[in-house]
């Protein structure tokens, strides 16, 4: 049975962040005068209702139209005889994540995120299409825990740092991004034609505000040349051998502790 609900934005204006805060100032108000032995559950009722109102807050703006702004996304991989692999990171099914999008945080999203293109999707929600998000109006997003901010590269520089979206795996002192990414492959097959995705991820590192290419243990110690002797010293220690199966963890690992010797 269809029921009426207030449309999102009455319901979403009910929840603004400065009501939020007033609301849980007044909660302070009223339960701060109770005895000590209180305290700890009044804290708890207060945070629980933080919670709750800051969740109501997020969901209100699910069904936004801001969310499915950009243009229909269509998958050309289904227009192939076989596909081997897929264009998108880690599955080919949607996975839970969030978005800083058009100046609002929307969470418990469903989200997809071709590496090919590198464009982020999302199944719109009154119709069957899936939509990209516009680039430009992206701040930073996660899918599936990982966390990925979209960078403007300076065109003029001669790095083969590019503009789009990068995958944060340290963010200290110095930063290691990876940029996720898949080479696509037309391969004939008894007159049909087939497409084969492949892995052709890269690491940067930057440092100082460059951004440097890495991609194995020379490349690395080099940017830590300054120290030079505690970091040959962490990796003889905690035996990081960089081969190609934990070649990203290894770097991650050692970027962890040089960062920390920065601070």
């Amino acid at each position: 049975m269809l029921q009426n609900y207030p449309s999102l934005q009455d319901f979403a204006s009910n929840f603004t962040p400065k009501r939020i805060v007033y609301i849980a100032h007044l909660l302070f108000l009223v339960l701060g005068n109770q005895q000590a032995q209180a305290q700890s559950d009044t804290s708890r009722l207060v945070s629980a209702s933080m919670a709750v109102l800051e969740k109501q807050y997020a969901q209100a703006f699910v069904t936004h139209p801001q969310l499915y702004n950009g243009p229909e996304y269509v998958d050309y991989a289904k227009r192939y005889h076989a596909r081997i692999g897929h264009q998108y990171f880690l599955t080919d099914e949607q996975q839970p994540g969030s978005v800083y999008y058009n100046n609002h945080y929307f969470s418990d999203l469903l989200l997809s995120y071709d590496v090919v293109l590198d464009q982020l999707l999302i199944q719109h929600a009154t119709s069957p299409f899936i939509v990209r998000f516009l680039d430009k109006d992206m701040r930073y997003f996660t899918i599936n825990e990982h966390r990925f901010i979209r960078i403007e590269a300076d065109s003029t520089a001669p790095t083969a740092f590019r503009t789009g979206y990068y995958e944060v795996l340290v963010d200290s002192t110095v930063q290691l991004l990876a940029k996720r990414a898949k080479r696509r492959q037309e391969r004939i097959n008894q007159r049909q034609v087939d497409i084969e995705f492949n892995v052709t991820d890269r690491l940067f590192l930057k440092k100082d505000g460059i951004y440097y290419p890495v991609k194995s243990k020379s490349s690395v110690t080099r940017l830590f040349a300054d120290r030079s002797k505690e970091v040959q010293q962490y990796i003889k220690d905690n035996k990081l051998k960089f081969k190609k199966a934990r070649r990203e963890a290894d770097i991650a690992h050692l970027t962890r502790y040089y960062a920390g010797l920065r601070r």
